[in-house]
């Protein structure tokens, strides 16, 4: 292993229980076989933070293994190199993420820093390697989940280290309009489309040349959307028949892209979008809605020929090819093009933030600071 200045211990939120956090020393986080150490620079502290640390979260199974530090996503520097690492150096610039999968059964995935698996398989994955998370002045993270950036190019692109933190919802949704092949010039309908993740669909898809339809209750939202983007066109969902027609209005849509949360479970917009693709069409689920079925006429779907793609989370090469965007100015992360970092907390303050992460909105993230 090398390592430079390794401490022996670092600062960190530790959970001692779902809501019971608190800073406090706590061992560095050596790599081993497979694995870097990361000087965090900065995590991304999103709107679902909040209800994760409490223990709410619609992706929640089974609890951590406490003390656990929570956390996810974010950008840092190389600190500590494992035996057999060969692509990284101390103080390189990377960003990393939580979707780890176990190098032998590619069906055992986990986020770490957020739950403790989901079965008996990904409970022992997690507990035994990857229940630590990045709300840490380090973090170990496996090679597969860290992602070099090229810091001279986003450099000469005028952006910030904490700009990268939007990276972390961005893979989510691009990962989701990849699975269905959204093409440029095609329409694709995303609901809602006001929030963090959403939002970050919207962009993401207009980054990709798609013509996008934002469909969203928020009419503010939808009006901070127009500014934003020229050409995009809204809808304002209200939960009547009208909505229907109100999509049909801008035409042929060829994909579908479904962002609810948990809170928009049993919302008609779902039934509204899926019945709105033109025959071929594609839908992709990727929210966190808790329906138990899916309100779609069964006929509709065989003679349209529709598919239903679900999604969770992201391929590696959706990681890889997001960064690619990113250095070349095509997927643009400034403030001019609506991406913001609103505020930028110190580990200290981490309760701060996840309360005003919750009044997030498109394009607009929190970070933790170290």
């Amino acid at each position: 292993m090398t390592t430079t200045q390794a401490p022996e211990t670092m600062k960190a939120i530790v959970n001692r229980g779902y809501g019971k956090g608190a800073v406090e020393s706590f061992p560095y986080p050596s790599p081993g076989p497979g694995s870097v150490t990361i000087r965090v620079l900065h995590s991304l502290v999103h709107n679902n933070a909040i209800k994760l640390y409490r223990g709410s979260g619609p992706m929640l199974r089974k609890e951590p293994e406490w003390p656990c530090i929570p956390g996810g996503y974010g950008v840092g520097r190389i600190a500590s190199l494992g035996p057999d690492t060969t692509a990284f150096e101390p103080g390189q610039l990377v960003m990393f993420e939580p979707f780890v999968h176990a190098r032998d059964d590619p069906d055992v995935a986990i986020l770490w820093g957020s739950n403790g698996g989901f079965d008996e398989k990904t409970t022992k994955f997690s507990k035994d390697n990857w229940h630590n998370g990045c709300w840490a002045e380090y973090t170990r993270s496996p090679l597969e989940n860290t992602w070099a950036i090229d810091e001279d190019k986003i450099t000469k692109l005028g952006l910030r280290t904490q700009d990268l933190a939007h990276l972390g919802p961005l893979a989510v949704v691009y990962g989701g309009l990849r699975k269905i092949n959204v093409q440029a010039g095609e329409t694709v309908l995303i609901a809602p489309a006001t929030g963090i993740f959403s939002g970050g669909a919207v962009h993401v898809a207009r980054a990709m040349g798609a013509n996008v339809i934002a469909a969203s209750r928020n009419a503010d939202g939808l009006k901070e959307l127009e500014r934003k983007y020229a050409g995009i066109k809204t809808v304002q969902i209200k939960g009547g028949e009208e909505d229907a027609a109100a999509i049909a209005a801008h035409g042929p849509i060829d994909a579908f892209v479904d962002v609810s949360p948990t809170e928009a479970t049993g919302s008609s917009h779902l039934g509204v979008g899926m019945t709105a693709v033109k025959t071929g069409g594609r839908i992709c689920l990727m929210g966190g809605r808790g329906d138990q079925s899916l309100p779609h006429p069964y006929l509709f779907m065989v003679v349209k020929d529709i598919t239903i793609r679900g999604s969770w989370m992201y391929e590696r090469h959706h990681v890889k090819s997001l960064i690619k965007m990113v250095e070349a100015g095509v997927l643009r992360l400034d403030k001019e093009a609506g991406m913001e970092v609103v505020g930028d907390f110190p580990l200290e303050k981490f309760e701060e933030a996840m309360e005003e992460a919750t009044k997030s909105s498109s394009g607009r993230i929190m970070v933790l600071s170290s």
